[in-house]
């Protein structure tokens, strides 16, 4: 029996103890922190959230607000921290816009996994590459892009990985990927690139930048051909 009144003690502490924790004025938030926004408005992360000054921190339910927040296609990852006793902070990894495709007078924004981000009448970033020759019939916001031809897709998104790792995102202007056999770069300061099919394309891609970087020195406009066996011939304008 003493046992059991001690066990019966212990729960009634806990309990006054849970009532204090969620009602006590000492524990309502008063410190909402966004770090890592930079698409993404803090009052549009905090409206997504349901987390809201003066609510108690421990009330705040962290899987229902990240799952909302996700609702914003920006967003790729989410952490939420409480730092007691009044302060949240949520900490955000956003995705960025990696190239355009043009679609009925306006522009998809993806990332480099192909994820549409939005759509624009315009480009956000000029300096990204447009790229071309993408078939599809529908498209989300939110969703990753649905080409028809599969393997254009995945070539598509190892493009952009390649001039992203490569540094050159603002120095290509165009992909062009109608002929997978025949992928073409537009190249800015007037030069081209025809780099043929997808293979070695790591060293196809660092050859190219250290060429455009000798061809700016010189000023000279052209086409590097890369689509042939061989080494890469360059044919001035």
């Amino acid at each position: 029996m003493k046992g059991r009144f001690k066990y019966v003690v212990f729960l009634f502490i806990i309990c006054i103890f849970m009532v204090f924790f969620l009602s006590s004025s000492f524990f309502q938030i008063k410190f909402l922190t966004v770090n890592g926004n930079n698409n993404v408005t803090r009052e549009e992360i905090i409206k997504l959230s349901s987390i809201y000054y003066g609510e108690n921190i421990f009330r705040i339910n962290k899987r229902n607000s990240m799952k909302s927040i996700f609702q914003n296609p920006y967003v790729k990852m989410i952490k939420i921290k409480r730092i007691m006793p009044n302060k949240v902070i949520i900490e955000i990894i956003e995705r960025e816009i990696m190239a355009y495709v043009p679609y009925v007078g306006s522009y998809l924004n993806i990332d480099d996994e192909g994820m549409i981000l939005e759509i624009n009448p315009a480009m956000k970033h000029p300096d990204l590459p447009v790229v071309k020759g993408l078939k599809f019939d529908t498209f989300k916001v939110g969703e990753i892009l649905s080409i028809d031809h599969k393997e254009q897709f995945s070539t598509t998104t190892l493009m952009i990985k390649e001039i992203k790792g490569a540094g050159m995102l603002g120095l290509i202007s165009e992909i062009d990927i109608s002929e997978l056999s025949n992928i073409r770069l537009g190249i800015r300061e007037g030069i081209k690139a025809n780099i043929g099919d997808i293979d070695n394309i790591n060293y196809k891609i660092g050859f190219i930048k250290s060429i455009v970087e000798d061809l700016k020195k010189q000023n000279l406009r052209g086409t590097i051909e890369m689509s042939h066996s061989g080494n890469p011939v360059f044919k001035p304008e």
